[in-house]
């Protein structure tokens, strides 16, 4: 079941759309080909999937069914927004991966992407783990108590899903994203 715009949601929405740059679609295209590379995929869908992000907010603000709507924090800034986007296009692409005729024909290469089953490398496989154990001792070390079922559920799933499962209250979720935010600051951010 969608949520459908408010006047004041929907305002804020193609205010957001509207102050989209051509560097900013450029940027999302960029983002999408690193993320299909990771995955063992052609970076040529880059812009199609970036493409189809954009489609699907202008379908959810035009629409009451189907698409995608922003809440009102996605829609706050500019930043706010970009990073939703961002969101939409991993949630795309880890649709696309999941489809049964979506592989590759890479020849294999430590440091590329493996092409079984849009695996990564094991390079960059080693590299997510190190990065998971780092990510979840800090988190760990730092939350409350009632953020460790959260924390638990989302390790469990860090390395195939880009999502933090919401165990309890969602809230949580978004708390546990802000804590990790900090840990990545200080473990230098995530290499892209």
């Amino acid at each position: 079941m969608s949520t459908p715009f408010g006047p004041e949601l929907a305002q804020l929405c193609k205010a957001r759309l509207d102050e989209i740059t051509d560097a900013d679609i450029a940027a999302l295209t960029e983002f999408a080909e690193r993320r299909l590379v990771e995955i063992g995929a052609s970076s040529s869908y880059g812009e199609d999937v970036t493409q189809r992000a954009l489609h699907a907010v202008l379908h959810g603000l035009e629409q009451d069914q189907g698409g995608r709507k922003p809440r009102l924090v996605d829609v706050n800034d500019k930043t706010a927004f970009l990073n939703y986007l961002r969101g939409i296009v991993s949630s795309l692409l880890y649709s696309m991966t999941r489809t049964r005729g979506f592989r590759t024909t890479q020849q294999w290469d430590d440091s590329a992407p493996s092409p079984d089953a849009g695996r990564p490398s094991p390079a960059n496989e080693a590299a997510w783990r190190d990065l998971s154990e780092q990510l979840f001792r800090r988190l760990r070390a730092r939350a409350p108590r009632r953020l460790l079922p959260t924390i638990n559920a989302w390790e469990a799933v860090f390395l195939s899903s880009d999502r933090i499962p919401a165990r309890g209250h969602r809230k949580y979720v978004r708390e546990v994203k802000n804590l990790a935010q900090e840990v990545l600051a200080e473990l230098g951010g995530l290499r892209q």
